[in-house]
């Protein structure tokens, strides 16, 4: 616009009035006197005054052409102006310097203004011819427009300025003017543009930019691209964060830098690859377990690249999406060396919901129990013949749990062939944020074999390694149970202490090995003399006592005394020789509130009873009001082989 106004204004004709006049002047002198010589009578004179006529008369006509002429190019001038007035879509105010009646300068004045500067600077359908320039703009803008209106005048050089204005009675959103400054010789072509629509566009593209920067770069993976521009090929354009927290590299050391300024030579050529690979076939390419040395050491990448299409259809860049897959990697690894340790430990392993239906067990419990993974998945565990996570079942369960605890103790496993296997059992649950149980976990281990050892140690720590006989502590334990059973069901029970006479000389005169023999047969025949229900244990050396439970009276507490004297008097064989070896018994009856203590010590004090009044008998202790007790012996006494 400013260089067609400045062409159309310098192509204007400058008619210089002075100079036309006098040459005006000087024509018609000359035609007048050609034409007063050409009525002379000499035909010098005539001549001289036909080329005088002829001259100034060619003269007059050139002149006239080019008055004409300049006329013309004027009136072309005017309705060009004109019509770029009217038919500009930009405001084009000419303004001319005011003075006052002194001459003093005034500012500048609109002189003419087309139909767009009028709806710019009135839109109130106001004039603005006459007008002032300092009416048109904002107090706070008049001034640099001014600066510049004063530079363009005094330079003749265009000048341009832009700013934002207010219009009173409008929306009240601010405008954008761009303005031209056109000078010419007695003032000023004032064109401007409303560019607010630009500067929205502008400040739209700006917001855009920045929401797709932020968005890239707040992407969890890394996102660069590179150019296929054959200005700028290779450069990389796209560089977020994650790709230089994966890399190392900040995007102002990336951006405008090409791959080989910047990468190993092998890493730059594979990328090279892969992007030719997009060239040649533009669609989405998956690049997985790529490898890449940064600072922070090895790093796996799962790399996808796309190509960008520009305005003109063409591949403008190259879109590379890295995913760093190493500590997934690293955590798939982790997960599942942990599958592989829990298939492979000997424990059963047994995973259940909240709801206690299995989600998933191990190789371990499904050779323990004996059934297959579709017997068990989807299953309660319950069914299963697992202990429920029940109080009553698994004592401190619940509380456990509560806390987030493991529990753990021995526990009962059900087999589906019927089975019952002892177990150690240890549960667990895992939660989630929300601090729900989501699963539970159930490890346990096969201690049948333990516990069957474990039984059969305090088997043996109540017996007698020698006779098989409940030992001393075995005998506390069955005497209080018989005590309490009488307390409860009113009946006989006796206990009877038994020491064998002559024990000692057996011992030495043949051998440790021939006595303890001789203390088995004697516990033989303990056994044969009692009933089923009776129960004889050894104390310790040649001690024996026998619990007789519902014995019914006393009398047939002395059968069985008679019975056992009997029995054991019998000779012992050892070799060629016969030893007898006969017993001393102390027998005592309960009594009601009496205690186990004083019941054995009334056994015992009748046992030495026995043996002071002459051995091979049995002694009843009497009742505790009773001073004496009842001396009872054989009807014969067996002095055959008795060692005393």
């Amino acid at each position: 616009m400013s260089s067609l106004i400045h062409s159309m204004i310098m192509g204007t004709p400058n008619i210089n009035r002075r100079p036309q006049a006098t040459a005006s002047l000087l024509s018609a002198s000359l035609l007048g006197i050609g034409a007063a010589l050409s009525f002379s009578q000499q035909p010098s004179a005539q001549l001289w005054g036909a080329i005088l006529v002829g001259t100034a008369s060619t003269w007059l006509w050139f002149h006239h052409r080019k008055l004409q002429s300049q006329v013309n190019r004027l009136v072309h001038a005017e309705g060009v102006w004109q019509a770029l007035l009217s038919g500009s879509q930009d405001a084009i105010t000419v303004l001319a310097p005011k003075r006052d009646l002194l001459g003093r300068f005034q500012g500048h004045e609109v002189v003419q203004a087309n139909a767009q500067s009028r709806a710019l600077f009135a839109p109130d359908n106001g004039e603005l011819l006459g007008h002032a320039l300092l009416d048109l703009l904002p107090a706070d803008r008049y001034a640099s427009l001014h600066h510049r209106l004063m530079l363009a005048t005094q330079a003749q050089q265009a000048q341009a300025d832009e700013h934002v204005m207010h219009q009173p009675g409008s929306d009240g959103k601010p405008r954008w003017l761009h303005h031209q400054i056109i000078p010419l010789h007695h003032g000023a072509v004032l064109v401007s543009r409303d560019t607010t629509e630009v500067h929205q566009s502008m400040k739209a593209v700006r917001e855009q930019e920045a929401f797709y920067r932020t968005l890239v770069d707040s992407l969890p993976m890394a996102v660069f691209a590179r150019s296929t521009r054959p200005d700028s090929a290779g450069e990389y354009v796209v560089w977020n964060k994650a790709a230089a927290q994966v890399m190392q590299l900040s995007a102002e050391q990336v951006l405008g830098r090409k791959a080989n300024d910047l990468l190993p030579p092998e890493v730059t050529r594979r990328g090279d690859e892969q992007d030719l690979c997009v060239l040649r076939e533009p669609r989405i390419h998956h690049f997985p377990n790529l490898s890449y040395d940064t600072p922070r050491g090895e790093r796996i990448v799962d790399m996808i690249k796309a190509p960008v299409y520009g305005v003109d259809g063409e591949v403008d860049h190259i879109l590379a999406i890295a995913h760093d897959m190493t500590d997934q990697r690293q955590a798939a690894e982790q997960l599942k060396l942990a599958s592989r340790v829990i298939d492979e430990t000997g424990d059963a392993v047994v995973v259940s919901d909240a709801l206690d239906r299995v989600v998933m067990v191990n190789p371990a419990f499904l050779n323990l129990t004996g059934m297959s993974p579709s017997e068990v998945i989807g299953r309660h565990a319950e069914l299963l013949g697992l202990a429920p996570l029940r109080e009553s079942h698994l004592p401190g369960v619940n509380q456990a749990l509560r806390s987030s605890q493991r529990w753990s103790g021995e526990s009962r496993q059900v087999c589906q062939d019927g089975r019952a296997l002892d177990t150690w059992l240890s549960v667990s649950t895992l939660r989630n944020d929300l601090q729900k149980i989501t699963q539970h976990i159930r490890v346990f281990s096969d201690i049948s074999v333990l516990k069957a050892h474990q039984r059969e140690l305090v088997e043996q720590a109540r017996h007698d390694s020698l006779t098989g006989l409940p030992n001393r502590r075995a005998f506390g334990e069955r005497l209080n149970q018989a005590m309490a059973r009488a307390r409860r069901n009113p009946q006989a029970l006796a206990v009877l202490f038994i020491d064998l006479d002559g024990f000692k000389g057996v011992n030495d005169r043949y051998g440790h090995a021939a006595g303890d023999a001789l203390l088995v047969e004697v516990a033989q025949r303990l056994l044969q003399c009692v009933r089923l229900t009776d129960c004889v244990c050894r104390l310790a050396g040649d001690e024996f006592t026998v619990i007789l439970e519902g014995a019914g009276h006393k009398g047939e507490v002395v059968r069985i005394c008679e019975r056992i004297l009997e029995r054991l008097c019998q000779p012992h064989v050892f070799g060629a020789d016969s030893v007898v070896v006969s017993p001393s018994i102390g027998a005592a009856m309960f009594e009601a509130g009496e205690t186990h203590d004083t019941m054995c010590q009334r056994a015992d004090a009748a046992m030495y009873a026995a043996k002071h009044a002459g051995k091979a008998r049995f002694v009843l202790a009497p009742q505790v009001v009773q001073p004496e007790p009842a001396v009872h012996q054989p009807d014969q006494t067996l002095k055959q082989g008795q060692i005393g």
